[in-house]
């Protein structure tokens, strides 16, 4: 070997592996996530990476209230997260606005574990153009919280089943303990908590704002009784078991229900099965050893029983993204079982096989319970009406119903017929 041959080989080789180094480092996607346990992703993307070398994935968080119209503003401008988490209701509107990829392709070229079917709630995720714009990740509804003590100590005997029985026991709590009742967010912005509300109160009498009708929609609901819910919910601010300042809260997972469900303050609640989570392990580290006092169970009934929505989180991924393949490649690492279990367990998994493994437990038994009872959003997802719109609409004419800036009927008959005239 001549003088010098050994050593440009060296560089040669050295130059080599740095191209090889700084390509494998070319990949970096952004997942941005809307819950609380962003310790938890952080350490499940940490794996992902370990086990696809040369991917990097950046993690960005945000509140639930501002990820939607912040996700579908930066899209519009080819700009965003190139991996997004989105509620069940969000990938018709965001793929009909071209903010999300249409996964067709690369679920027949890559399939998912389990394969697509085998997941739950699939009709959400396809547009109206028939393209599938996302994969359902989790899956909850809600279930009604009970504190034990501070219903024993009200002589509310037996857990509330009707819409009327749980007023009572909340009006009980309130003028036997002074504490609160049933503490729930009346606050009017977007990502409201009273559309939630709302909606059980009418399913559960057998109304709804959208329906099917002969290949079409039409609303099913009517003014007298969408005045009805705002009649009820607001008694129980204006009789003080649920306390005004409740009308600036938005978030069902405001730290003030929480907190008041923690420690005692309040007596009853509704939430998704996530939040009650945290507030079991909150009251088992301030009190190691004590038997947590709380029950979990079904909405309350109306005549056609208790209704709650199949709710839960997908995955979709940015139109814009430079890296589709890599982005897919972390969309189906995130719906694995062991993900869900090791990482995000405050959810259950939106795929039938890991679902039917689950052991709920005699706390999470009101969720148990309810997912059987819970209903899809059916014709308001297959219809033009946007939820989103709704939603929003819903709660600006309770809140102005709740403040005494409409009354009941004036609010209710602007909310029917923004409905009526997005069905149009």
């Amino acid at each position: 070997m001549r003088p010098g041959t050994w050593t440009s080989m060296l560089a040669a080789l050295a130059v080599t592996m740095a191209a090889a180094t700084a390509s494998a480092q070319d990949v970096k996607l952004t997942f941005r996530f809307n819950d609380p346990e962003a310790k938890e992703m952080r350490a499940a993307l940490d794996a992902f990476e370990q086990e696809n070398r040369g991917i990097e994935v950046e993690l960005q968080t945000i509140a639930w209230s501002e990820s939607r119209q912040q996700f579908l503003r930066e899209a519009a401008v080819g700009e965003g997260p190139d991996v997004v988490h989105i509620a069940f209701v969000w990938p018709r509107d965001m793929g009909a606005a071209g903010a999300l990829l249409p996964l067709n392709d690369l679920l027949t070229s890559q399939p998912i574990q389990g394969g697509f079917d085998d997941f739950i709630a699939t009709e959400l995720a396809v547009g109206a153009d028939g393209n599938i714009y996302g994969v359902p990740w989790t899956t909850d509804t809600w279930a009604m919280v009970y504190r034990t003590d501070v219903m024993d100590a009200a002589g509310v005997a037996e857990i509330p089943r009707t819409w009327d029985a749980l007023r009572d026991a909340s009006r009980a709590i309130n003028e036997k303990t002074g504490k609160v009742g049933f503490g729930f967010p009346g606050g009017s912005g977007s990502s409201n908590t009273i559309w939630f509300l709302a909606n059980y109160y009418w399913w559960s009498n057998g109304d709804a704002l959208v329906v099917a009708d002969n290949g079409g929609f039409k609303t099913g609901i009517t003014v007298d009784k969408i005045a009805e819910a705002m009649a009820y919910y607001d008694s129980y601010i204006k009789e003080g078991h649920n306390p005004e300042a409740m009308l600036g809260v938005t978030s069902w997972f405001d730290p003030a229900i929480l907190e008041g469900i923690s420690n005692g303050d309040q007596g009853i609640a509704i939430m998704p099965p996530q939040q009650f989570k945290q507030i079991l392990a909150a009251f088992k580290e301030r009190n190691p050893g004590v038997e947590p006092p709380f029950v979990t169970a079904t909405t309350p009934a109306g005549p056609a029983g208790p209704k709650t929505h199949l709710g839960g989180r997908m995955l979709g991924i940015n139109a814009n993204t430079e890296n589709p393949e890599a982005a897919w490649k972390l969309v189906e690492f995130m719906t694995r079982e062991q993900v869900l279990v090791t990482y995000y367990g405050n959810q259950f998994p939106a795929q039938k096989t890991p679902l039917r493994n689950i052991e709920f437990g005699p706390a999470l038994g009101g969720f148990a319970e309810q997912l059987t009872l819970a209903r899809s959003w059916g014709a308001y997802s297959d219809g033009p009406a946007q939820i989103g719109k709704m939603w929003n609409d819903t709660g600006r004419a309770f809140g102005s119903a709740f403040i005494g800036e409409r009354s009941y009927d004036e609010a209710a008959a602007e909310l029917l017929e923004s409905v009526e005239e997005q069905l149009k």
